[in-house]
């Protein structure tokens, strides 16, 4: 029973990250909050809540410049509000918890309204976060670093897909091949 409702907790996570975005949001938009997303998550990556902050609070800062036309507010709002938590947070758990909200919405914006760069973003997702219900995150490569974490368990987790940028043309179909991370304890 437990594992029926952890797959339809998945499930349901994954449908609302499908959802449709206001056309409102523009790539070049998209572009200008992915360098401030990255920093945060190679911060947390790094245990380095104090440089995820500052990376919070430029994403806040890129975030006054989103649309606001009918739905866009309300999905401005919903990126808004994890990256504020995250960037007041005094404890690195409640910046990861708040790192996975922010993340969720980014991957969606992403994959439905893009990016106008070349430049490769991954998704990564580790099965163990936030007590085996597991977390997603966006990367700028295919090395694992995992905010979720940091120094504990870098590398725990595997890249799942290139959702921007150049594609991998390595035969895998744009698919990110997943690391190999056997050699890792949990």
């Amino acid at each position: 029973m437990k594992k029926i409702l952890q797959l339809a907790i998945g499930l349901l996570i994954s449908v609302s990250a499908l959802q449709a975005h206001s056309d409102a949001f523009k790539p070049q938009f998209v572009d200008t909050l992915v360098a401030p997303y990255l920093s945060v998550q190679k911060a947390l990556a790094g245990d380095d809540l104090k440089s995820a902050q500052v990376g919070a609070k430029a994403f806040l800062k890129a975030m006054e410049k989103a649309p606001h036309e009918g739905e866009a507010h309300e999905e401005a709002a919903d990126l808004r509000a994890p990256a504020k938590t995250l960037s007041g947070a005094t404890d690195i758990k409640v910046a990861r918890t708040a790192f996975l909200d922010v993340s969720r919405q980014m991957t969606s914006l992403i994959q439905h309204v893009g990016v106008t760069t070349d430049t490769p973003l991954y998704t990564a997702f580790c099965p163990m976060a936030f007590n085996n219900k597991g977390g997603q995150w966006i990367q700028g490569d295919k090395k694992v670093a995992n905010p979720y974490y940091g120094s504990m368990m870098l590398r725990c987790g595997s890249v799942k897909e290139q959702i921007a940028g150049k594609k991998d043309h390595s035969g895998h179909g744009g698919k990110a091949m997943p690391e190999d991370h056997s050699g890792h304890a949990h």
